[in-house]
């Protein structure tokens, strides 16, 4: 299993990520971010959103930041 993503790297990735995918008229990714901040706004919690893998307790969760974090960090 790989290290957990810091929190605050995460936190970072997602928002390139939601800003990325903000551009595209459709895709899963898209489709997949809309989801997660809308379950997480709703509930107002940040460890509601995919990255932070609530099964493990760690921040592995989405493979849309975990793509990102492993080829950059």
């Amino acid at each position: 299993m790989k290290n957990p993503i810091p929190e605050q790297i995460a936190l970072e990735i997602c928002e390139l990520v939601r800003q990325r995918n903000s551009k595209k008229k459709i895709s899963l990714a898209k489709g997949q971010c809309w989801g997660c901040m809308r379950y997480s706004t709703k509930k107002n919690d940040i460890k509601a959103r995919c990255f932070f893998d609530s099964e493990v307790k760690d921040n592995r969760g989405c493979q849309l930041i975990n793509k990102i974090f492993d080829l950059e960090y």
